[in-house]
């Protein structure tokens, strides 16, 4: 993506290519009509007839040029103002012929047809080229109905000079017109392929992330849960066991907070917590949840590591359990108040800004996991344990 309003680049570079196509349309109109067209009519005033007719439609036609120009660089003439201003273009063109002399339909006074050609260009590149056809067709009967009401088509060499003429003005802006479209699909499909690609790349990525996640979801069951259903089948270890009771309880925790890490919710962390707690509470242990404050976004990894201890504590508790969620200005805690005993093995791993403490005192263990939320303000902590 492009950090233009998210538009996928080769939109981008299709739209910017069509923009450079609609200018350089754009130019060519106007040093053709306010530059040469200005320079014919200016030379040959004295021999128009009426000159102020010939003026009238090229001012006509500055203004048609001005309006279409807009209109295309704005990229709105795909509706019906083309066609109008294309019937107009052709109605002032054919007003500028009938005021040639006899003689000059081709000659050094002449600019009308070829000017309402490139004009067509102008205005029809974003319609049908049939559209374009027909409006090339009509400047070359401007020209041959010139021709033969002043009886110049009587020989093979007005007919020369009138096919090289065509050849010449109409065939050459016809040859432009499907070249633009040609280029302008070409972009188009440059732009297809590219937002193809980038699909591609998007549906891979996000297939590479559900594979790892199912990978880390095998591991995770292969190194802890696989071991002690092992012991279990084998008779090594005994479910009236208090340790392995413990060692159960914690697991089935664990595994219940990796199913919820999958689901839906508005908070994940309490989804998660509560799915801890539902462990404790099949035990018929009384839990009590309670949450302060607004909960910022919590990554996957930091919400493993901030419940990972009161996990444990539930696990292990045997009578009640409160577990508390404070959400302050940069930092999120997570504490537990259960009659549990403290936990043998806690570990934050590759975190820098995750602590947590626990006491324990006449079987009431008290725990508390806390994130400092990264920010402007906020300074790496080392992941530490610490016993009060």
């Amino acid at each position: 993506m492009n950090s233009e309003a998210g538009t996928p680049r080769g939109e981008l570079v299709a739209a910017r290519y069509t923009q450079v196509i609609s200018v350089v349309v754009v130019v060519i109109a106007v040093l053709w009509h306010f530059g040469f067209d200005a320079l014919i009519l200016l030379r040959g005033w004295s021999r128009y007839e009426p000159a102020w007719a010939a003026l009238t439609a090229w001012l006509v036609l500055a203004v048609v040029q001005l309006i279409g120009s807009v209109l295309l660089l704005r990229s709105a003439l795909r509706g019906r103002a083309a066609p109008a201003l294309a019937s107009v273009a052709v109605l002032a063109g054919a007003v500028a012929v009938a005021t040639y002399p006899p003689g000059q339909a081709i000659g050094d006074i002449s600019w009308a047809a070829n000017t309402v050609g490139w004009f067509g260009v102008l205005l029809l590149m974003q319609r049908p080229i049939h559209e374009l056809v027909v409006l090339l067709s009509c400047t070359v009967a401007m020209t041959t109905i010139a021709l033969g009401l002043s009886g110049e088509l009587d020989t093979s060499v007005a007919w020369s000079r009138l096919i090289a003429q065509s050849y010449t003005t109409a065939g050459i802006q016809l040859a432009f017109a499907l070249l633009t479209r040609q280029l302008h699909h070409a972009a188009e499909l440059t732009a297809r392929a590219a937002r193809a690609h980038a699909d591609r790349l998007a549906r891979q990525a996000a297939d590479d992330t559900r594979h790892a996640e199912r990978l880390r979801r095998y591991h995770y069951l292969r190194d802890r849960i696989a071991p002690l259903l092992r012991d279990l089948a084998e008779g090594r270890a005994h479910p009236g066991d208090d340790t392995v009771r413990r060692s159960s309880a914690i697991e089935a925790a664990r595994l219940r907070r990796l199913f919820a890490e999958t689901e839906d919710s508005a908070h994940p962390l309490l989804h998660e917590l509560r799915a801890c707690a539902d462990v404790a509470d099949r035990r018929d242990v009384d839990v009590t949840f309670v949450c302060y404050g607004e909960l910022p976004d919590v990554p996957v990894a930091v919400r493993r590591r901030l419940t990972e201890g009161p996990l444990l504590a539930l696990a292990s508790a045997e009578v009640s359990a409160r577990v508390t969620v404070v959400a302050m200005a940069g930092e999120v805690t997570v504490s537990v108040v259960a009659d549990a005993a403290a936990p043998v093995a806690l570990s934050t791993t590759g975190s820098t800004d995750t602590s947590v403490m626990f006491d324990e005192k006449e079987n009431l263990l008290w725990l508390e996991s806390r994130w400092r939320v990264p920010g402007p303000r906020s300074t790496s902590a080392s992941s530490t344990i610490t016993r009060w």
